[in-house]
């Protein structure tokens, strides 16, 4: 295994199987763990120092998520995230925040809205230094603003979780200097359904934003296909 983990620290060791369950599926989702790549439990329980039994549940947590995947005679490797699986995490990405943009029209507080506001001038500010990894970075914020406006946790959680795996996909449309522009207008159109407390207008406009990132990032990555 070519990537290696450091040893728990005492102080993480309140749950130790969700501490392994956060290590496995940050490092995953980081692609510090690469798509193929096999998991161990005794390599990987080796380098955490700790018993093999945490890793063992938390790689059972991670196969309900669809991150790694058991093949007879090889064990747990990594899943690969192809087209298929992102266009269809994209679509169900896009019907949860748009449920949660509609649901926050209804709660969202001034005091929120000119957090937004913000956010999205902060983020036209940075367009100019081509830093995608910022950019992406305040546009999670920008949703993450508008999820805890929705006010229900368990769409919350949901929603998040979709999120952290496509982080790496937003961050390549955020390398588009036309992508930014228009995501620019998206938000501002959210902004405004919000402001107005338009349930529908939200929705539609948040679900138009997801599907068009959606859209950005499958041509980007697979530009052969869209020839």
């Amino acid at each position: 295994m070519g990537y290696e983990f450091s040893p728990i620290k005492f102080d993480d060791m309140g749950n130790i199987r969700d501490s392994v369950f956060s290590i496995l599926r940050n490092a995953i989702l980081d692609g510090k763990l690469e798509p193929g790549q096999r998991l161990v439990e005794r390599s990987i329980a080796g380098q955490l120092k700790i018993s093999r039994t945490p890793v063992r549940e938390a790689i059972r947590q991670l196969q309900l998520e669809g991150l790694v995947t058991y093949i007879p005679r090889k064990g747990v490797i990594v899943s690969k995230f192809d087209k298929d699986s992102i266009k269809e995490i994209q679509l169900i990405r896009a019907v949860l925040e748009a449920l949660s943009c509609s649901i926050a029209a209804e709660k969202i507080s001034d005091k929120e809205l000119r957090h937004l506001k913000a956010i999205v001038k902060q983020m036209s500010n940075e367009s100019h230094e081509n830093n995608s990894v910022k950019l992406s970075s305040l546009n999670g914020k920008f949703h993450e603003c508008i999820r805890k406006a929705a006010d229900s946790p368990r769409l919350y959680g949901l929603t998040s979780t979709l999120n952290e795996y496509v982080d790496k996909f937003t961050r390549l449309t955020y390398t588009s200097f036309r992508r930014i522009e228009e995501a620019t207008a998206e938000h501002n159109k959210i902004i405004d359904a919000l402001r107005k407390h338009d349930s529908s207008g939200a929705y539609d406009a948040m679900k138009i934003h997801v599907e068009k990132s959606a859209q950005v990032f499958l041509e980007m990555a697979y530009p052969d296909e869209n020839k």
